[in-house]
């Protein structure tokens, strides 16, 4: 993991509103039907150099509580359904990279998301503003958690 200063960036998409506790349950989770829905709905433009992105944001109050997830793409080339937008805050956030076969390499990294900020010793405070995924290829994952300054 390392600390990047990430510039602000718009990302268009589809929204579902969640939480970890719905999320770790898997007769509750959301995420991995959305996926499948956002996969059906939007067109991202790979060729143009576009990527896939997850921005976590809107928070009620920290992990404990309510987000959104918009899924979408710097680069959206067609989308069946009405797309919602976010702008990623600029600012230090702290990149965590996974890689290996999805879905498994996204919920190891977050695995050592949630241990390095449950740490009582972590130097690192969330902001809780937006953190996202940035998927760097189809085997590979970055996530981006906003930090405090």
């Amino acid at each position: 993991m390392e600390i990047v200063h990430v510039e602000g960036k718009k990302i268009e998409g589809l929204r579902l509103r969640t939480s970890n506790a719905q999320e770790m349950n898997p007769k509750t989770a959301k995420i991995p039907d959305f996926v499948a829905h956002v996969d059906k709905n939007l067109t991202i433009d790979y060729k143009q150099g576009s990527r896939a992105w997850s921005i976590y944001y809107n928070y009620e109050s920290d992990e404990k509580g309510e987000y959104d997830v918009l899924m979408g793409s710097d680069g959206v080339a067609s989308s069946k359904l009405p797309m919602e937008n976010v702008v990623i805050e600029s600012g230090s956030y702290l990149k965590f990279v996974g890689s290996g076969e999805f879905p498994k390499a996204i919920i190891d990294t977050w695995q050592k998301v949630w241990s390095h900020f449950s740490n009582d010793n972590c130097p690192h405070k969330r902001r809780f503003t937006t953190d996202f995924e940035f998927y760097d290829g189809p085997e590979k994952v970055s996530i981006y958690i906003a930090l405090e300054q």
